[in-house]
């Protein structure tokens, strides 16, 4: 355990887009709209966190590992993500479009980070970063899901 600049470049590489988020907020939210449920915050919560935190101090996972396949999985779907951000802005930031699907894929702006803290927890060899992306995706992409349906419906 260590400070990994690998870890750290990952995450700062899938939260970026984020930053903007804040800065460039959605148009059009609707105003009853709030977290679906508790648990699932809680668990999004937990999952964002921990990932976070073991990227950061995953040295050994990292520096030690050598380009595979589950680095360039890791780095397509941080470019996915991307584009779907870059949609997200060409379209007017509407607040649907942060979750609309991405042809059969449902919530892809959930579902590719998530998807991305997975293959670098595959990469990396860290069962506790393979769990805490787990616990991410329940949370993270369960509520953004539930808000996808409610937005369909408006």
């Amino acid at each position: 355990m260590g400070f990994s600049l690998i870890g750290f470049i990952i995450l700062i590489s899938i939260l970026i887009p984020n930053f903007l988020f804040i800065a460039f907020p959605p148009q059009n939210i609707p105003k009853e709209i709030k977290d679906p449920a508790l648990i699932l915050t809680i668990a999004e919560r937990i999952g964002q966190g921990s990932c976070m935190l073991l990227l950061v101090i995953s040295e050994t996972n990292f520096e030690e590992t050598n380009i595979n396949i589950w680095f360039f999985l890791m780095i397509a779907c941080i470019s996915f993500y991307y584009f779907l951000w870059i949609r997200y802005f060409v379209q007017g930031r509407t607040y649907s479009t942060a979750y609309k699907s991405l042809g059969f894929i449902p919530v892809p702006m959930a579902i590719f980070p998530v998807l991305a803290f997975g293959f670098a927890a595959i990469w990396g060899k860290s069962i506790w970063f393979g769990i805490s992306v787990i616990i991410l995706a329940f949370g993270h992409i369960t509520n953004s899901w539930i808000i996808y349906q409610y937005t369909k419906q408006n």
